[in-house]
């Protein structure tokens, strides 16, 4: 094999990860797609990956931004998350298995009991120890731009 060759093999796997990683799941609201994506690549500043679902997912939903402006969401994905959505009080976790990689996010838990216990403070849950639980989306209809019932929305915004 040559050079070139390998160069082209290497950047086909690179690509078709990327695409992988960075496509939105059949079903996953924009609040899961956000969520996982902040898990893996964190913020930049930016809406780049609401951008993405938006664009991919629902290319019709123009007001998208200025929802998200209107819940304090102006600047940036991390403040959908910070300032617009927060978990439920049942999120869909699941347990490490062979398809939890496939249908969740990792996310690491205080304590899975503790999810039903939480309510002024629920972002604790996300405070790193050693126990990983999986969050599933609970499912979309195509297009739309709403969350999942993972998320309620933050009150005061």
């Amino acid at each position: 094999m040559d050079k070139n060759t390998i160069d082209n093999d290497v950047r086909t796997i690179i690509d078709g990860a990327s695409a992988r990683i960075l496509t939105p799941r059949p079903g996953e609201c924009l609040v899961c797609y956000v969520f996982r994506q902040l898990s893996e690549f964190g913020c930049n500043g930016t809406h780049r990956f609401a951008r993405t679902f938006r664009d991919q997912t629902a290319p019709r939903a123009t007001a998208l931004f200025d929802r998200l402006r209107s819940m304090g969401a102006c600047c940036c994905d991390g403040e959908i998350l910070g300032n617009a959505y927060r978990f439920s009080l049942n999120p869909w976790i699941i347990e490490p298995g062979p398809f939890a990689e496939a249908l969740g996010t990792p996310i690491r838990l205080v304590a899975a009991d503790e999810l039903q216990n939480l309510d002024e403070e629920r972002g604790r849950e996300l405070i790193d120890t050693t126990e990983t639980k999986y969050l599933c989306c609970k499912i979309v209809r195509r297009g739309s731009t709403q969350p999942c019932g993972n998320w309620e929305r933050v009150p005061g915004w």
